[in-house]
């Protein structure tokens, strides 16, 4: 099968594409993030893969590969002018692990691949109804059913969004890409975090509205990295800890993982 579109940058870092992973630990349904009994056999599968202490970690990688699915539309709105359909009943969700990688990468492979031509007329009316559409009947509910079997708040989920969300951007702008593909995501972006409702993620704010705030890289000094909105939870592990662009690390913290990073440096 010939695929129109290339899913090369999506699949490399989102792990999104029609062909699905190489590596599958396992798989189901996207819509069986709705069977709590299956869906916490996946998040068991995925902890054990990492040493988590709990569902949260799981849970925490599982919700956030929801806002991929967002960022995958963001990429297709901007590079193709197109409205890529990604509802739950045609994608499988992937666990993607291989032996020495340290953790598993969470996917979807697209089982069936629809794309709609933004139309000349209304086309911002067009976008802005298939994101609400797309969040009401597809993000949230699988939000609050993963943050339930994973014993977490949604808010924990939530909070993330922005950070992953400035992250893609300030990564779109630093690729070799196409000003018009870098100018369409700017103008995408801006929809979907100024022109949707609250109402529509059940929260009091977007979630995808967030200040980006930068650390210094402490192997470049002259490059900053997108901290993020939120803690992701990758320390609930056997001997785990934050990440160093964790906006819980404190100063102290940082200092001290930054000078390990430079130690860990081959003289």
């Amino acid at each position: 099968m010939t695929i129109p579109y290339d899913f090369s940058l999506i699949n490399m870092y989102l792990h999104i594409s029609p062909e699905g992973a190489d590596h599958i630990l396992d798989e189901m349904p996207a819509t069986d993030f709705f069977q709590p009994a299956r869906l916490e056999d996946m998040l068991r599968k995925t902890g054990e893969t990492v040493q988590a202490t709990d569902n949260q970690l799981a849970g925490s990688f599982f919700g956030t590969s929801l806002c991929n699915l967002c960022i995958t539309k963001l990429y297709f709105l901007s590079a193709y002018n197109k409205v890529l359909d990604l509802s739950l009943e045609h994608l499988t969700f992937q666990i993607d692990y291989e032996e020495g990688h340290g953790h598993a990468h969470l996917g979807y492979k697209i089982n069936e691949l629809i794309a709609q031509d933004i139309p000349a007329e209304n086309g911002e009316a067009f976008v802005l109804a298939d994101w609400e559409q797309f969040i009401v009947t597809a993000v949230r509910p699988a939000v609050e059913a993963i943050a339930s079997a994973a014993s977490m708040k949604p808010e924990m989920i939530w909070q993330q969004f922005g950070g992953l969300a400035g992250m893609m951007m300030e990564f779109v702008h630093a690729m070799q890409l196409p000003e018009q593909v870098k100018e369409g995501f700017n103008y995408h972006f801006k929809l979907l975090t100024e022109s949707i409702s609250t109402e529509v993620f059940s929260r009091k704010r977007n979630p995808f509205q967030w200040t980006r705030r930068y650390v210094a890289n402490p192997l470049k000094p002259d490059e900053n990295w997108v901290m993020r909105s939120s803690c992701c939870l990758f320390d609930r592990r056997v001997d785990g800890t934050k990440c160093y662009v964790c906006p819980r690390m404190t100063p102290e913290e940082r200092e001290v993982r930054a000078k390990e990073m430079l130690e860990s440096i081959p003289s």
